[in-house]
């Protein structure tokens, strides 16, 4: 599958992240249900850090969002508290900000060098276009975390 379509499919499912948060009130993208460790803002922030961590990140590019937001929402982290509305447009704004970055840094190719990455599932990861394929695994699994979390709002 080319990158190109890769990418297509990521702006696909950050829309349908964005409509997930359009249609919630702040209290339920902030409320984590017994048994979970985050909430669906958590879920939607986390998966701009980690797209951010297997592109810029292994090319050894500064990241094209704020690196205090990616160390925030990086693996093994958790929601630190309760998120406003503000930071809630922020983050819907970062859904597509960061989107249409990387498409210029791609175009641009800015991505010249690439550390392998292997991931926890033994996935070797060595080259952008496999970083960007597996970043739809990884979207895709939050997109499943979120609609579980649904189910007890």
């Amino acid at each position: 599958m080319s990158i190109e379509v890769n990418l297509a499919i990521t702006l696909q499912n950050r829309k349908a992240f964005k409509k997930i948060l359009d249609s919630h009130s702040i209290e339920q993208i902030n409320h984590i249900p017994a048994g979970f460790n985050n909430n669906i803002l958590w879920n939607c922030a986390h998966i701009i850090a980690v797209q951010q961590m297997l592109t810029y990140g292994l090319t050894n590019q500064t990241f094209s969002i704020g690196e205090e937001f990616v160390f925030r929402f990086a693996p093994g982290t958790k929601p630190d508290g309760l998120y406003n509305e503000v930071f809630v447009n922020e983050v819907k704004a970062m859904l597509f900000s960061s989107f249409e970055q990387i498409q210029i840094d791609i175009k641009t190719e800015k991505f010249s060098v690439f550390n392998p990455f292997l991931t926890a599932l033994r996935f070797e990861i060595n080259d952008l276009d496999k970083a960007i394929a597996f970043n739809q695994y990884h979207e895709a699994l939050h997109m499943g975390h979120i609609l579980n979390i649904r189910k007890f709002l």
